[in-house]
């Protein structure tokens, strides 16, 4: 039997996974939300059951089982510590962040919700409606606050609750003069929230009548657009 001091070990290794695969997951997704403390605490200690239930059932597969909670100190120092348990256990933990921070890289949470709300009129989301534009734009049209347009491929954007910044990569300038797009002589641009007065997501469709309206709106930024981000 483990002495008091291995029983405060082993229960903190029992709490621990779940707080080293949220932490991985905050860093691996660069999570900029403001969570509160008990959300996170919640999300921990759910983890850590869920890693800890997977531990033991492979250990009971592959040793006799435990059939009391006393015994599960007994875990990590039968014959004696057992590190290779632990290496094991944080090493589970980490994949679990890397787990989690797939699924909120590849966004799995919002395409459950928009699944949830096909027959809902309106979509409701913890995101703002700026962090939802630019996730689905690829190439976007910026009308400054001196009212002059550019246009780029997004390559980083701000997120919610911050102040809108967005960086664009090959960005081109509107010629009045020329009706047209010209290169701006760099290789990116770094647009801040009070550089920006409005934004529109460039249309991919190939039709020309389209591309033309799309021409006619650079020609008058003042118009309001179909869809843009304010």
């Amino acid at each position: 039997m483990p002495s008091p001091s291995g029983t405060i070990a082993f229960y903190a290794v029992l709490v621990a996974p779940g707080f080293v695969a949220v932490m991985t997951a905050i860093s691996l997704a660069a999570l900029e939300d403001d969570h509160s403390q008990f959300v996170l605490l919640v999300w921990s200690l759910v983890s850590s059951l869920l890693i800890d239930t997977v531990f033991l059932a492979i250990y009971q597969h592959f040793n006799d089982p435990i059939t009391a909670f006393t015994e599960l100190p007994s875990v990590l120092f039968t014959p004696a510590f057992r590190y290779d348990y632990i290496a094991c256990i944080f090493g589970f933990s980490v994949l679990v962040g890397i787990i989690y921070s797939g699924g909120i890289l590849l966004d799995l949470q919002g395409r459950l919700r928009r699944v949830l709300q096909l027959q809902s009129n309106i979509t409701y989301n913890p995101r703002q409606p700026w962090q939802n534009f630019m996730r689905d734009a690829g190439s976007i049209r910026i009308k400054t606050q001196d009212n002059e347009l550019y246009t780029g491929d997004v390559a980083e954007y701000s997120r919610a609750g911050r102040d809108r910044e967005v960086r664009v990569q090959n960005p081109q300038r509107y010629d009045s003069g020329t009706h047209g797009y010209e290169p701006v002589g760099r290789e990116d641009m770094l647009f801040m929230d009070d550089d920006i007065d409005r934004v529109l997501m460039r249309s991919e469709d190939s039709e020309k009548a389209k591309q033309d309206k799309w021409e006619d709106d650079s020609e008058e930024p003042e118009q309001e657009p179909e869809r843009s981000e304010a």
